[in-house]
């Protein structure tokens, strides 16, 4: 069944326009580069071009509560630790950052600790699911893992530039993929390859692992997502769904849905016990840079930018009408380290909002950079919804 829906959206710099199902926002200036759900589903986070991350609530005021202004370059990539006290983010500068995230009573983030781990631009972060370390991957080839706890800082080096990372469940295989190559390599934690997955046909843009620790799952500029079987080595099943390099993809913590963008402004959902493709959505006129699917299923963004314009930039929120799903998160895990934490960054500022009495942060206002500029302007988009039985 298709349905085609026209929409006249009102864009402005911090704005909302607003389908039955749909909704945009476009709280950036440039290019999005990364976008995410904080883990308990509260907030959407992203990031990129013009050097800000942006923390909005996933709720129906769906207010930008907090922008983190700390950067001299685009921040590429953003991860959580699973509990959601921690968020990481690293990008141009070639430094990973630590932020402490209060999501529990407010929309606080601060400055934890800035990791020199990578001397070139950073493309790609990860928390490992332990919470005990943290991983970057840098465009000169180099991926870091950095033990937290011990202050410790493990490298793997790679012919060229890393575009796309993965850690197993166990932390026991890395699993990367260098620009320029169509080959997936698998690492043990002492830098040796163990296993190569081949079969795209062009540089891999994203990889994830599932939860059983069975599968690999990559996408490619090739148009095609591919599930692996990592003891094997062999591909399982191949998507080719999209009619353009894909971007991106993103899988939910418990392994029930994928989703995927890509430069043909596609926007796919995956059902992975089935396999099979169950909802389409095209944004005629843009090309998805980065998709997201909340924790509890019930809605997807994506970054979306339309061709030829790079100024305002913002992201889709598309509901999923899928039954949400209770999320439970692991019990705050604490690093022991004989450091204390860094007090905030001068460098990030509450948009909206007000800061709660029992923060332990004061909000500051960086006088040197500002997203007070306002564009506005009317936009007819073509959305079309495909429901696939």
């Amino acid at each position: 069944m298709r349905y085609t829906i026209i929409a006249f959206l009102l864009l402005s710099v911090g704005s909302i326009a607003q389908t039955d199902s749909i909704s945009y926002f476009d709280n950036h200036t440039n290019d999005i580069r990364t976008i995410t759900y904080s883990p308990d589903a509260k907030f959407i986070v992203s990031a990129g071009w013009d050097e800000t991350i942006v923390i909005q609530r996933n709720d129906s005021a769906s207010e930008v509560a907090q922008v983190l202004m700390d950067y001299r370059g685009a921040v590429n990539s953003i991860a959580f630790s699973r509990d959601g006290t921690y968020m990481i983010a690293g990008g141009q500068d070639g430094e990973l950052k630590k932020y402490a995230f209060y999501s529990d009573y407010f929309e606080v983030a601060y400055l934890d600790t800035t990791l020199s781990i990578n001397n070139a631009a950073i493309s790609k972060v990860l928390y490992g699911p332990g919470m005990r370390s943290v991983y970057s991957a840098d465009k000169r080839g180099k991926f870091m893992a950095y033990d937290l706890a011990k202050d410790k800082a493990t490298p793997i080096n790679t012919s060229a530039g890393v575009t796309a990372a993965a850690i197993s469940m166990d932390q026991m295989s890395i699993f990367l993929a260098s620009e320029g190559s169509s080959i997936i390599s698998q690492y043990d934690i002492f830098g040796k390859v163990k296993k190569t997955f081949t079969g795209h046909t062009n540089d891999i843009t994203d990889l994830i692992t599932t939860v059983d620790r069975s599968y690999l799952i990559s996408s490619s500029k090739d148009k095609t997502i591919r599930i692996w079987n990592i003891a094997t080595g062999k591909e399982e099943i191949k998507f080719e769904d999209h009619t353009w390099a894909i971007t991106d993809i993103d899988m939910d913590p418990f392994g029930t849905y994928l989703v995927s963008g890509g430069l043909d402004g596609l926007v796919h959902l995956y059902d992975l016990k089935t396999r099979k493709l169950i909802r389409t959505q095209e944004f005629s006129g843009y090309k998805v840079n980065a998709v997201a699917i909340s924790p509890d299923y019930t809605s997807i963004v994506a970054a979306a930018q339309k061709t030829g314009v790079s100024n305002p930039a913002g992201f889709f929120k598309i509901q999923t009408y899928i039954p949400a799903r209770k999320i439970i998160l692991p019990p705050p895990y604490t690093v022991q380290k004989k450091k204390e934490t860094k007090k905030p960054t001068k460098n990030s500022t509450t948009v909206t909002g007000s800061t709660p009495t029992k923060s332990p942060v004061k909000q500051t206002t960086p006088a040197a950079k500002t997203n007070s500029k306002v564009i506005q302007k009317t936009e007819q988009v073509e959305i079309r919804i495909e429901d696939k039985q």
